[in-house]
């Protein structure tokens, strides 16, 4: 990102964390693909995926969140997380590719966040 990108001031702990789990769940969906040989369905793995970052959510935040919050943001890191398993098996690895492809995603989420005053849970 450049300096314009990046966020200043207090927020920027924030924004640390949300490019965290953004890379974290992408991850995830990588280590899958690399885990099956990307040998599973994306169905198939679709649960499997939303079954463990739902789990991990819960762990972390518990009663703390609501449900319907916990839900939410499972739905829009399995989202990342399918990304992470798809891109390796149709297109060659580029760091390049997917460095920007992760700054496009946090800058869509920061945006999305503000417009609709949502929050992800980092």
């Amino acid at each position: 990102m450049s300096d314009q990108e990046q966020p200043q001031g207090q927020n920027q702990p924030q924004m640390d964390s949300l490019s965290n789990s953004i890379l974290m769940a992408f991850n995830l969906g990588v280590q899958f693909n690399q885990q099956t040989q990307g040998s599973k369905s994306v169905t198939e793995v679709t649960g499997e995926l939303g079954h463990t970052i739902y789990t991990n959510m819960t762990q972390v935040y518990g009663e703390n969140v609501q449900d319907d919050l916990l839900r939410t943001n499972t739905e829009y890191f399995l989202q990342i997380a399918l990304m992470g398993y798809i891109v390796p098996s149709v297109c060659a690895f580029d760091e390049e590719f997917k460095n920007r492809l992760l700054q496009l995603i946090e800058m869509r989420a920061k945006k999305t966040e503000g417009q609709q005053q949502s929050r992800i849970i980092t």
